[in-house]
C-alpha cells in the first residue's frame, strides 16, 4: 500500500494455506489492500502446527526487507499467519505507527517467553503486557535491516528469542505496544473485557488492529472466525 508517498508492505510467512490465513486474505481483498505471503515454497508445517522451525520466519523476513525493491524508508508490517485475526485497516495501522514515533513497534504479552530469566531486563513491569511477542510487529525497513544484518539462517532458531535479544540490545529502536494500539496478544488476558463485533476488536480502552491468540491453547480462535 502506498499512501502520501509512504509504502507499507504487509507480509506474513506461511508454508501452507490455513483457514485463519484465508480470513486475513479475505479482509485484505475486501479493503483493496495488499498482502505478501512468504514461504509457500517450503510446503511443510512450521510454528505451533509443526515442530518449531521458526528460523524460516526470520529468513523470509530478512530476505524480503533486503530486497533491492524495498526502500530504507518503506514500512514493513509482519503478522503470524495461522493464529492472528485482522480487525483494522492498513491506513489506520500506518497512522498509528507514525504517531508512536519509534522505528520499530512490537506487540507485547503477559508472559516472558522463551527465556523467563529475561523478565527482569524489561523496563516496564507494571503493565498488563510487559514482554515482547514476536508474532506481530511493524517497522521501517532501515531499522529492521539493522537488526537482521548479521542474521545467518538456522532452521531451529526461535524468532521470539532473536527479536527479544535485538530489543534488549538496541532499546532505542523499539517500542512495545503496551496499550494495544496496534496489536493484542491474548495469552492470560481478561477475555471478559474483550469483544469481537463486526470483525472489530475491543479490549478495555483499546481498539487493536490485530489480535494474536498466542500460546498453546488455540481454542479461542473459533470465537474470532
Amino acid at each position: 500500500m502506498s499512501n502520501f508517498g509512504i509504502n507499507l508492505h504487509y507480509i506474513t510467512v506461511a508454508t501452507k494455506h490455513h483457514p485463519i490465513l484465508d480470513k486475513i486474505i479475505e479482509r485484505v481483498k475486501k479493503q483493496n489492500e495488499q498482502m505478501i505471503i512468504l514461504g509457500l515454497n517450503e510446503n511443510r508445517q512450521i510454528g505451533w502446527e509443526g515442530t518449531g522451525n521458526f528460523g524460516v520466519k526470520l529468513r523470509e523476513t530478512r530476505d524480503f526487507i533486503f530486497n533491492e525493491k524495498i526502500r530504507p524508508q518503506d514500512i514493513v508490517l509482519f503478522t503470524d499467519a495461522y493464529d492472528v485475526v485482522y480487525g483494522g485497516s492498513q491506513i489506520e495501522v500506518l497512522k498509528r505507527f507514525i504517531q508512536q514515533k519509534k522505528p520499530i513497534i512490537f506487540g507485547c504479552e503477559s508472559q516472558c517467553h522463551p527465556d523467563k530469566d529475561n523478565s527482569s531486563k524489561y523496563p516496564e513491569q507494571t503493565t498488563e503486557f510487559p514482554y515482547l511477542n514476536s508474532g506481530m510487529f511493524i517497522g521501517y525497513a532501515w531499522a529492521l535491516r539493522y537488526c537482521l544484518l548479521d542474521y545467518e539462517y538456522n532452521d531451529a532458531d526461535d524468532d521470539q528469542r532473536f527479536w527479544t535479544k535485538q530489543y534488549l540490545q538496541y532499546p532505542w529502536l523499539f517500542k512495545l505496544d503496551h496499550e494495544n494500539q496496534l496489536f493484542l496478544n491474548t495469552e492470560d488476558m481478561d477475555w471478559d473485557k474483550f469483544t469481537w463485533e463486526n470483525a472489530t476488536a475491543t479490549y478495555k480502552n483499546s481498539n487493536p488492529q490485530f489480535v494474536h491468540v498466542n500460546g498453546p491453547d488455540k481454542a479461542k480462535l473459533e470465537r474470532l472466525m
